[in-house]
């Protein structure tokens, strides 16, 4: 495996004296291949400590670049999520669209951007699929995204959401 940049991200930690200290440092990554990893249209990266998904921690990044010209439509692969995940979108932003239908509303198209959590519960049915648009800046950048995922064991998380 190639190690990929990392991901930046700010330590908060203890320093001397008992006092709160911050420094910016690097989560350091690992491309993931193979079973498992995004596949088709996206680079799966993990850190090497967690690099196999097991014990109490399921994490995954993942980052789709641009597609060729950065034009914005990108994968049109239909599919469902393959496990009840959150999906933490660290940069970039998207419009998601189901898969079932042909007039659009606001339960069949969103769009989420940085700093936007979306729960992934379609486990099966017709699916949904996504394309790139500018962000809150008005530019086309790559997803950048932190897959939690969520075992049965979270099934009382899932079940105490509400619809706003």
């Amino acid at each position: 495996m190639t190690t990929a940049a990392g991901l930046p991200i700010l330590r908060m930690y203890t320093g001397p004296g008992g006092k709160t200290r911050f420094a910016w440092t690097v989560l350091p990554l690992v491309r993931k291949t193979g079973l498992g990893s995004v596949g088709l249209f996206s680079e799966l990266f993990v850190n090497e400590n967690i690099l196999d998904n097991t014990g109490d921690l399921r994490i995954q990044f993942a980052i789709t670049p641009l597609p060729e010209g950065g034009k914005g439509e990108g994968p049109q692969l239909a599919h469902t999520a393959p496990r009840k995940q959150l999906v933490l979108t660290l940069d970039g932003s998207l419009e998601f669209r189901s898969c079932d239908v042909v007039n659009f509303d606001e339960t069949t198209r969103a769009t989420i951007g940085a700093g936007d959590i979306l729960l992934a519960e379609d486990l099966d049915g017709s699916g949904h699929a996504w394309r790139f648009v500018p962000a809150r800046d008005g530019q086309l950048k790559p997803w950048h995204r932190c897959y939690v995922h969520l075992g049965e064991e979270y099934d009382h998380f899932v079940s105490l959401l509400r619809p706003q």
